[in-house]
């Protein structure tokens, strides 16, 4: 029976290739998995100061490493899955300052993917009510485009992050109506949640 794959010698190969690249192409490699979508190389050269040609120098020697690829409109992501899991965790989690930087980049990805990375980096800034309010927009995205696993993971996420909201000392009730705002987007995701999962259940039972 197959084990899935051996991450103990996709680290050690990992580790070899990390090893033979420069301090550049490290923190190049580093914002790629810490930003987690696909990202253009001009957003990769503002994030981390850089000349567009320094940067396009270090990711054709990534490429040749295997640990990143290209899309056919030259974007660049992380090449495998399993990568992100035995990756250091401080990658995929920036600092705050750094975490709202990297949010700054994504504003203009209108994917349901780069949106949620978009909160995930929100909530590591501290930022939870704009985290909430991405959360809703990227599970309506995935709603729209028939990702209802993903659509429904990401309204409960919202629902969650509006109660972390709630606990924080720093949270300013929204006092010019009836009704919180984060409150009323925190009730609208657990409803849209709710339906998606019924459906589900529902298409489920019927197959």
């Amino acid at each position: 029976m197959a084990t899935g794959p051996d991450l103990t010698l996709t680290r050690a190969l990992l580790d070899e290739k990390f090893g033979r690249l420069r301090v550049r192409d490290r923190t190049l490699l580093q914002s790629i998995v810490a930003l987690d979508v696909f990202v253009g190389p001009q957003l990769l050269a503002l994030l981390l100061g850089l000349s567009p040609a320094a940067v396009n120098n270090s990711l054709s020697k990534l490429k040749r490493t295997g640990l990143i690829r290209a899309t056919p409109d030259g974007d660049v992501g992380i090449t495998y899955q399993v990568l992100r899991d035995i990756l250091p965790a401080s990658w995929r989690h920036p600092g705050p300052l750094e975490a709202l930087r990297m949010a700054a980049l994504l504003i203009d990805h209108s994917d349901c993917y780069a949106i949620a990375r978009r909160a995930e980096l929100y909530v590591l800034a501290g930022h939870l009510v704009e985290a909430v309010g991405e959360f809703e927009r990227a599970g309506i995205e995935a709603q729209h485009r028939g990702y209802l696993k993903d659509a429904a993971r990401l309204f409960a996420r919202a629902a969650k992050t509006a109660k972390a909201a709630f606990n924080d000392p720093a949270y300013v009730r929204d006092r010019s109506s009836d009704e919180d705002g984060v409150e009323r987007s925190a009730a609208r995701c657990r409803a849209r949640a709710k339906v998606i999962r019924l459906r589900m259940q529902r298409a489920s039972s019927t197959v």
